[in-house]
């Protein structure tokens, strides 16, 4: 039973990491929570634990490329291998996984809920927009809302909607979650991309 909530605070943990800015806090204890789920089985090994993290780690590096490549594939055959090489009880190591993906998914669903996004893909979403400037359409020109003030409809975190001259946009805060109500300017414009900072 405790192995299995190592397990799950692990993949949680993963969960929070990719959905907000604090990478270092929760990819701390996404792997002190893998370590102790190997260390505590009885034929775990770092041989099976290193595997395991190194391919959670080419997943999560998957997330930064637009299409599911060798990357992707060679990280979860790297988990499959780590996590069952050494587990005497298949079945029970798949109650395990199973048990702790779900509660994973069902906290990705809470935040999505709660107005959390997806913050490796939003980065590479935006990251990857084509520019106006490099001769591509990119619809509606934000480029006069900027330096202009308004207030936060919703918690960014750090996306969300503002109101800016009486239009409500989809804005991304400058890296802090930025409460609903609060006074904002936008600071940048890029393409479709605007982001705001709190004015204090």
């Amino acid at each position: 039973m405790i192995e299995s909530l190592f397990l799950v605070v692990g993949f949680m943990s993963l969960v929070l990491l990719l959905f907000t800015n604090r990478f270092m806090l929760f990819g701390i204890v996404a792997v002190a929570s893998f370590f102790g789920y190997f260390m505590l089985m009885d034929s775990g090994t770092w041989l099976t634990f290193v595997l395991f993290l190194i391919g959670i780690l080419l997943l999560i590096a998957e997330v930064f490329i637009p299409d599911f490549g060798l990357i992707g594939i060679i990280g979860i055959g790297m988990i499959g291998f780590g996590y069952f090489s050494n587990r005497t009880d298949l079945w029970g190591s798949v109650m395990d996984l199973s048990l702790a993906l779900i509660i994973a998914v069902v906290t990705a669903y809470i935040l999505l809920r709660k107005g959390y996004r997806f913050v490796p893909g939003q980065k590479l979403i935006l990251a990857s927009s084509l520019q106006g400037q490099r001769g591509y359409s990119t619809g509606k020109n934000y480029q006069e809302y900027l330096l202009q003030r308004g207030h936060a409809v919703t918690v960014l975190r750090p996306a969300g909607k503002a109101e800016v001259n009486g239009t409500i946009l989809d804005v991304v805060s400058d890296g802090k979650v930025i409460p609903e109500g609060t006074v904002i300017e936008v600071v940048k414009v890029e393409g479709i991309k605007i982001i705001v900072r709190e004015l204090t």
